[in-house]
């Protein structure tokens, strides 16, 4: 009878982790042609720079051969 309170607890804590594992995001997005749905890009914007940075890296390894 002393483990009938801890399987009590036990059993309790199994329900709650369930129930919780259940609740997943239902938000659903839906699919349109050539529309991006996602979270926005912070590199995207900045492609330009990243290009003229990639340029003089580039030239700095490359002029001495």
């Amino acid at each position: 009878m002393k483990a009938f309170p801890i399987v009590r607890l036990m059993v309790g804590l199994l329900l709650i982790c369930l129930i919780n594992a259940c609740s997943d995001d239902t938000r659903v997005t839906l699919h349109e042609a050539h529309v991006y749905k996602g979270n926005i890009d912070v590199h995207k914007g900045d492609a330009q720079a990243r290009e003229k940075r990639l340029q003089q890296r580039a030239l700095l390894v490359f002029s001495d051969r």
